[in-house]
């Protein structure tokens, strides 16, 4: 009858031994090492400023399923009215080279994604820099911040890429980003 409890020792000791080695490890390497080499090279992570919701998206060429579609038009949607609208994945393509060509292991602040016409009225009534015919309206839009990577810095990279309309926004701390002609303000 001891001979199963020593095994069953054994095979703890063992665990125990093993387990400690994994914890050692980790506590040698660099955790910002090991945080960079979590984060695959299409992915980009994105949190909400005025819901709080976050959101994960691996880019692969446009070829989302249609939950992975319905989820980021959620997440995208209008705040203020809940209306939900399709997004042009084409900013989401402009976004995951933003960070590869910046290096970022950020999460990209999303301070408007879809705007309806209701929301863009309203904010046309309170400030003069809301376009009448705003791409947001039509999902092709999206204000941003990136974590680790100065707006300024953010607005440069945005605008190398000639991949679409640019702003830059220094006074709120944010950049628009659209699927529109080439263009800056």
């Amino acid at each position: 009858m001891t001979q199963p409890k020593k095994l069953h020792l054994m095979n703890r000791r063992r665990l125990l031994l093993t387990a400690a080695k994994i914890a050692a490890g980790l506590v040698i390497a660099s955790p910002l090492e090991l945080f960079a080499r979590s984060i695959p090279d299409n992915k980009i992570s994105f949190s909400h400023t005025h819901t709080g919701e976050c959101f994960d998206l691996c880019v692969n060429d446009r070829a989302y399923s249609p939950v992975v579609r319905e989820n980021l038009f959620f997440f995208l949607r209008d705040f203020r009215t809940k209306e939900v609208h399709s997004i042009d994945f084409r900013l989401m393509d402009i976004l995951l080279k933003i960070r590869q060509k910046t290096g970022s292991t950020g999460i990209y602040q999303v301070i408007s994604g879809y705007r309806s016409p209701n929301t863009n009225n309203l904010l046309r009534g309170k400030s003069t820099g809301v376009a009448k015919k705003s791409l947001h309206l039509q999902g092709r839009a999206i204000d941003i911040r990136l974590t680790d990577v100065p707006t300024k810095e953010l607005r440069d990279v945005a605008l190398s890429l000639r991949a679409g309309g640019v702003g830059y926004y220094a006074k709120s701390d944010f950049v628009h980003i659209d699927t529109g002609h080439v263009r800056s303000w």
